[in-house]
């Protein structure tokens, strides 16, 4: 018994892909016969699967080649037409830019129209009123012209009051003028009148004053200057023949002096001394400086020639002269 259950290999259980197996751990030894048998019979099964697999490869070729070769044009079809839609978008998007940039200038030009319209309607509105206040004027410039028509009928009935008006001016214009003439006449002789008054005599313009008394020529001066006045000048041949008619030959001081013995003649009042035209005026022989102290000139004689020069020291009768001037009214 013992050495019958020595002999017995072990059993052995594994598990490989859903198989079950139950050998010995040994397996049973083999002869080479049922090994080249197993190994044909695998062969075979293995030639037929492959065989079954290229069968059924060649079937699904010849079943779907076709249908691939449709599938493929389709695909090439769609692209084609895809390609198509894309190029005509890109088209339509160029356009859509372009119509953008066409919108937004449209846009600024409308912005531009409307403010354009505005300003016109502002122009218009100002060109309404214009109408209105040009109309105003219009009524107001017929009614003018109504009122002047009117006034020229009357014109000549004017002309002719214009024309008297301007002749009774003229007349009193000139009647103004010679009142006023005769009130300077009244006024002059009113100033005449009150200066001679007070010893004055009146001759072309000037007044003259003759002395009752008799000074130095320097005191002489001094007597016309509190008098607003200076001893006379003469500049023309009517006023010598004036002063010496009025002297009627009595010794009288003019204002003629000059200074020392090598000086010139000269009119104390300022007035230009002409050498020429006063030497008809002197008597004849004068000025002889008699004693290189004679530097003052009078009047000595009734006549035309009747200067004479005398030393200022001396005392005569003198002869003031102050120039008209018209008093206040």
């Amino acid at each position: 018994m013992k050495g019958a259950e020595s002999e017995v290999p072990d059993a052995h259980f594994t598990v490989d892909k859903q198989n079950v197996s139950l050998w010995p751990r040994d397996p049973p030894p083999k002869t080479g016969r049922s090994l080249v048998l197993g190994r044909c019979l695998t062969v075979g099964a293995a030639v037929i699967f492959l065989t079954l697999v290229l069968l059924a490869s060649v079937l699904l070729q010849a079943i779907l080649y076709p249908w691939f070769l449709g599938t493929i044009s389709d695909v090439k079809t769609n692209a084609q037409v895809l390609e198509s839609r894309v190029d005509n978008i890109s088209a339509l998007s160029s356009e859509v830019k372009r119509n953008r940039g066409g919108v937004e200038a449209a846009g600024v030009q409308v912005q531009m129209v409307n403010a354009s319209l505005d300003h016109m309607r502002s122009q218009i509105r100002r060109l309404e009123t214009g109408v209105k206040e040009a109309n105003a004027r219009i009524q107001t410039l017929t009614s003018s012209w109504e009122a002047a028509d009117k006034l020229n009928a009357q014109i000549p009935g004017l002309q002719r009051d214009l024309d008297k008006a301007s002749a009774l001016n003229a007349k009193v214009q000139g009647l103004q003028g010679s009142l006023e003439n005769i009130s300077k006449l009244l006024k002059q002789q009113n100033d005449i009148l009150q200066a001679a008054s007070q010893g004055w005599k009146y001759f072309r313009g000037n007044f003259y004053y003759f002395s009752r008394i008799s000074k130095t020529w320097y005191s002489a001066e001094q007597f016309c200057m509190s008098r607003n006045s200076h001893l006379t000048s003469v500049t023309s041949e009517s006023e010598q023949e004036f002063l010496y008619k009025m002297a009627g030959g009595l010794l009288y001081w003019i204002g003629l002096t000059k200074a020392g013995s090598e000086g010139d003649w000269y009119w104390v009042d300022d007035t230009p001394f002409n050498k020429v035209q006063s030497a008809r005026f002197w008597i004849p022989g004068e000025p002889n400086n008699t004693g290189n102290n004679e530097h003052c000139a009078n009047i000595k004689q009734s006549s035309l020639r009747s200067w004479n020069d005398a030393s200022c020291d001396n005392t005569f009768l003198f002869i003031c002269k102050r120039p008209y001037i018209p008093s206040e009214p």
